[in-house]
C-alpha cells in the first residue's frame, strides 16, 4: 500500500470523525460552536480526501479546493453577520449545496473504482450520507434566516442587529427537521411553512434514499463481479459422470 493509499484512508476516517463532532454539537447546543468548528473541517477535509487522481483533471481540482474555501469563508461570514442582513446565507447554502453535492458523485465514483471495498472507503461512505444531512441543515438554517418562520414551530430569537451566531441554538432543531427528512422518518413536530421550505424537504426526502440505492447498487455490484471472478478462477469441484 502506498503513502497516497494510507493518507487517503486516514481522510475517510477524519472525515467521519469530523462529522460526528458536528452532530455532537447539535446534539449541546450550549456548544453548539463546536458545530461549526466541525462545518470548516469538513470542508477543508472533503477538498483533500475527495481529489482525484487523474491529471487531465488537475484543473477540476483547483476549482475543487477553492470551492472547499469558500464554503468555509461563506459559513463564517454569514454566521457573524447581523440577522437583519436576511441574504447573507444565500452565497454559503449555495457554495455548500454545490461542495457537498460534488463531494458526493466523487465519493461514489471512486467506491466505483476501487478494487477493493475497504473499512475505511465504507467510513467515507456513511459520511457521505451523513453529509448530506448536515449539508441540508445549513441550508435550512439559512433559508430560516433569509424568510423567517419558514420552519415552524421554532425558537429562533429575531435579534435583528445581532449575529446569526447568537440565534445559533435554534440551529440543532433545524438540523434535527433535516435528518428526519433525510431518513424519511417524517415525525411531523416541524413543519415546512413556506413553499421554498417545502421543496427543500422534499428534494432531502429524495436524496437520502437516493444516495443509499446507488451506494448500496456499487456494493453489490462489486460483491456479485468479485463472486463471478472467484468462480472462473476456482478449478471445478464437480465431477462429471465419467
Amino acid at each position: 500500500m502506498g503513502v497516497n493509499d494510507r493518507l487517503h484512508r486516514a481522510h475517510l476516517r477524519l472525515l467521519l470523525l469530523f462529522t460526528l463532532i458536528v452532530m455532537g454539537g447539535f446534539a449541546f447546543p450550549q456548544v453548539i460552536w463546536i458545530s461549526h468548528v466541525g462545518y470548516t473541517l469538513i470542508a477543508l477535509l472533503l477538498t483533500q480526501a475527495m481529489e482525484e487522481n487523474n491529471r487531465g483533471n488537475s484543473w477540476t481540482n483547483r476549482i475543487y479546493r477553492i470551492l472547499g474555501l469558500v464554503a468555509v469563508v461563506s459559513l463564517w461570514l454569514w454566521l457573524l453577520t447581523p440577522l437583519d442582513l436576511i441574504y447573507s446565507g444565500i452565497p454559503m447554502a449555495l457554495d455548500w449545496s454545490i461542495l457537498v453535492g460534488w463531494s458526493v458523485i466523487r465519493l461514489v465514483k471512486r467506491l466505483a473504482d476501487e478494487p477493493r471495498v475497504s473499512s475505511s472507503l465504507l467510513m467515507g461512505a456513511t459520511a457521505g450520507y451523513l453529509h448530506i444531512g448536515l449539508a441540508a441543515g445549513l441550508v435550512m438554517s439559512a433559508v430560516e434566516t433569509i424568510i423567517p418562520n419558514s420552519f415552524e414551530p421554532l425558537a429562533m430569537e429575531q435579534l435583528s442587529h445581532e449575529s446569526v451566531l447568537a440565534a445559533a441554538k435554534s440551529f440543532s432543531t433545524i438540523n434535527y427537521y433535516a435528518f428526519v427528512c433525510l431518513t424519511t422518518v417524517g415525525f411531523g413536530d416541524i413543519t415546512p411553512m413556506e413553499p421554498f421550505a417545502r421543496m427543500l424537504s422534499v428534494l432531502v426526502s429524495i436524496a437520502g434514499p437516493l444516495y443509499l440505492a446507488v451506494v448500496m447498487g456499487v456494493l453489490i455490484g462489486r460483491y456479485a463481479s468479485s463472486l463471478d471472478r472467484r468462480e472462473r478462477t476456482s478449478p471445478d469441484t464437480e465431477k462429471g459422470p465419467y
